[in-house]
């Protein structure tokens, strides 16, 4: 068994799609499938102990995504910081609290 590191969002059937980050398991290390997205740079294989490795986007592209929500829209802004769920739907990735409050503090000067 082998495990992947999606680095783009993968669409699994039609209504699912796998979000950049996610690790996914292959049974055959030789599946033309994933070894087609590791050549593309779709992917990368999880190697021995770096399974908890994640990729963290590039702060100034969590920055560009804050500067795109409303302000004035509940949905966006929660208590007073940007939006978990929101920032994720933009980026397309999951956001931690972390990276959002760095992101934030940035732009707070």
């Amino acid at each position: 068994m082998a495990k992947l590191r999606l680095l783009v969002t993968v669409k699994v059937a039609k209504e699912t799609a796998l979000r950049p980050g996610a690790v996914i398991e292959v049974k055959d290390p030789e599946d033309e499938q994933a070894a087609s997205l590791v050549t593309r740079g779709f992917a990368r294989w999880v190697k021995a102990g770096d399974a908890a490795d994640v990729e963290e986007l590039p702060l100034d592209r969590i920055i560009a995504a804050i500067g795109k929500l409303d302000p004035a829209n509940a949905k966006h802004f929660k208590g007073g910081k940007p939006d978990l769920k929101a920032l994720g739907e933009l980026l397309a990735a999951d956001i931690t609290a972390d990276q959002r409050d760095r992101a934030w503090a940035a732009l707070q000067g």
